[in-house]
């Protein structure tokens, strides 16, 4: 009996091609904004989203993507401009995808962000609730971040384009500190023949209150401390070559005493680049405030700072007379703020926790007033347990996220917490993230 033979059928279909995109412009009325900060239009029965258009224009535009519920496309004109419509001071505004809102002026900025913030409040509001107004902080609208982390590849230095891990080569940032775009006009040239044509790299420019710039530069491959040294010695004051990383071997390590961070006109914090910090000191002062009116620390409080980083919040409280109980999973961090509070002789203890995880959220049973500051994220299991804790009444949400922070207001007001006030922090001027601040209360 002969073998029966098996033939495995080794025929591999050709891809799907790609739909081929309508070319054709397309004349759209932009009705609002997205909360991404690109302008909404209808075409066909579908949502269009347009980058660069305001509500109230009639554009010219192309599709760039076509989806299933939802379409997208690229502006080519605008035919009649919106009033707040403004002129990009930024030369490659329209290529990096650094800012999102440089088109529309300033005051129209801060009302779209305090829109979005008042959708999320609404939200868990009832019909018996009075909804809440939230008030404004912002300071200057440019030259605001004192942190700059650009990418380095085949000889360019820049920021990521729009939509693209292409390099949109950059001189300058109207966004960044003055102190930092003049680190990158005297010193790029340096690190630039330092890396050389084919590396990759990341380049980490942060300002120091006492007006110092560290540079710190990560890179693929090893590194020579020869050469790390006279890159060194070509950087000048007050900028300084902090260290070189890379992906292999050991590190340089050059100039390594802590930065200050202000975090009002007398105190600081001790960090290093890579720690986080609030991109922008001034409006950052202003939240710290802010959050002290809401919680009014006294002696003889015990506050709890959740996600207490570096002791932004926490440093303050206690200074006001309270006592703090600070957790955070940054054990290097928690390092510096412990040091910190010491040498100034403050009753705060540091602990280390990840509140991700909720066998490690444990509460005081004597803190009745607490600060949350999650990063993107959020606090799901923290708001879980704060909820049940009948023992707070008085709660500060520090939130970067509007979706997590509308998620986690419904915990909390499952467990009969209400808003009391709110805050929208603009802390990043012409792009569509927002920050802010909410004060809840329980009997």
């Amino acid at each position: 009996m002969s073998k029966q033979r098996h033939h495995i059928n080794t025929f591999k279909p050709a891809k799907k091609p790609k739909p081929v995109l309508d070319t054709a412009v397309l004349k759209l009325y932009i009705d609002s904004l997205a909360d991404d900060g690109r302008g909404v239009a209808r075409h066909d029965n579908k949502v269009v989203f347009v980058g660069g258009a305001l509500p109230k224009e009639s554009v010219d535009a192309q599709y760039i993507r076509r989806h299933k519920r939802y379409d997208e496309a690229k502006l080519l004109a605008v035919s009649t401009p919106a009033e707040q419509r403004v002129e990009a001071i930024c030369p490659v505004y329209e290529r990096c995808g650094g800012c999102q809102l440089q088109h529309l002026n300033y005051v129209s900025q801060v009302h779209f962000k305090q829109q979005r913030l008042e959708r999320v409040l609404s939200h868990g509001s009832d019909d018996k609730t009075e909804a809440i107004s939230p008030s404004v902080i912002s300071d200057t609208d440019f030259g605001y971040r004192h942190r700059a982390r650009l990418s380095y590849h085949n000889g360019i230095l820049g920021f990521k384009a729009q939509g693209s891990h292409n390099l949109v080569e950059i001189d300058g940032c109207p966004l960044l500190a003055i102190e930092l775009n003049a680190v990158l006009k005297e010193s790029s040239a340096a690190i630039k023949a330092f890396l050389g044509e084919k590396a990759t790299a990341e380049l980490v420019l942060t300002l120091s209150g006492d007006q110092r710039v560290a540079i710190k530069v990560k890179k693929e491959g090893f590194v020579d401390s020869k050469r790390s040294a006279v890159l060194a010695e070509k950087i000048a004051a007050p900028a300084f070559l902090h260290s070189i990383e890379g992906s292999k071997g050991p590190a340089w390590r050059g100039e390594n005493a802590p930065l200050a961070y202000p975090v009002n006109a007398t105190l600081s914090l001790p960090f290093q680049p890579g720690d986080f910090t609030q991109v922008n000191i001034a409006v950052n002062q202003k939240m710290i405030q802010q959050c002290l009116v809401w919680l009014k620390p006294v002696a003889g409080d015990l506050v709890s700072d959740y996600f207490c980083g570096l002791g932004n919040f926490s440093l303050a409280i206690a200074t006001a007379g309270a006592s703090v109980i600070g957790i955070d999973v940054g054990e290097a961090m928690l390092r510096r703020a412990s040091q910190q509070a010491k040498t100034l002789n403050l009753p705060i203890e540091y602990r280390h926790a990840d509140l991700f995880e909720p066998t490690n959220i444990s509460l005081n049973a004597a803190s009745h007033k607490v600060i949350i500051d999650p990063p993107r994220a959020g606090a799901k299991a923290l708001c879980e347990a704060l909820a049940k804790a009948v023992a707070v009444k008085s709660l500060v949400y520090v939130s970067c996220d509007p979706a997590t922070l509308s998620r986690d207001l419904a915990i909390l007001q499952s467990g009969g917490f209400v808003v009391a006030d709110a805050v929208m922090a603009d802390m990043f001027p012409q792009t569509y993230h927002l920050e802010s601040l909410v004060h809840l209360t329980r009997n």
